[in-house]
């Protein structure tokens, strides 16, 4: 009978026997997973390998403490945590680390702070052209993302260039006020430039 097929309290018990078979059926279960979360925040292979190693040896040596009533994966992601957070501090002690730590930080905050307001201005910006009429929306695009001229959109629309311009004035109030709505002043410079 192979191990895979055990339910999990026998299974428990084959590693709290010291059953190798047992071990080796663990380790490639769960290898991957625990080098993935590794390396999900490492971003190193050589370093994520460690843990994985760590990890496991860890969990052999201390097999006794294995409940046979509970999952062991938890037990092993507990291991791998805090052999991971072991690795950070001892690594943290490095003035380059510390560094690196520094401006990865910054960097994904940026990135992610960057990302959200992006996506936030490009929704608010959306409900803003949802509230113009179809003329008003077709006129401020030609305008301000095509850069059309009042002659060449007139042209193109088949109407005038006051019906134009009225129509621009128009779009550009009801955005206006929905960004003033948001207290978006920023866009709004870039918008009415």
């Amino acid at each position: 009978m192979t191990v895979k097929h055990l339910p999990e309290p026998d299974f428990c018990r084959r590693l709290l026997d010291g059953d190798e078979l047992a071990f080796r059926e663990l380790f490639d279960r769960f290898h991957g997973k625990i080098y993935q979360f590794a390396f999900n925040f490492l971003k190193n292979k050589e370093q994520s390998e460690e843990i994985v190693q760590h990890t496991f040896l860890n969990f052999w040596l201390n097999r006794s403490k294995l409940d046979p009533d509970r999952p062991i994966a938890p037990y092993l992601f507990t291991i791998a945590r805090r052999t991971l957070t072991d690795a950070w501090r001892k690594a943290a002690a490095s003035s380059r680390f510390r560094e690196y730590i520094q401006q990865r930080t910054e960097l994904v905050t940026n990135e992610t702070e960057e990302r959200i307001l992006s996506d936030d201005l490009a929704n608010i910006t959306r409900d803003a052209l949802d509230k113009l009429s179809e003329q008003q929306h077709q006129v401020f695009t030609l305008s301000r993302q095509e850069g059309l001229s009042y002659e060449e959109i007139a042209e193109r629309l088949h109407i005038s260039k006051h019906t134009v311009k009225y129509h621009l004035i128009n779009a550009l109030k009801i955005i206006k006020a929905h960004f003033h709505k948001h207290d978006i002043i920023f866009f709004l410079l870039l918008l009415f430039r």
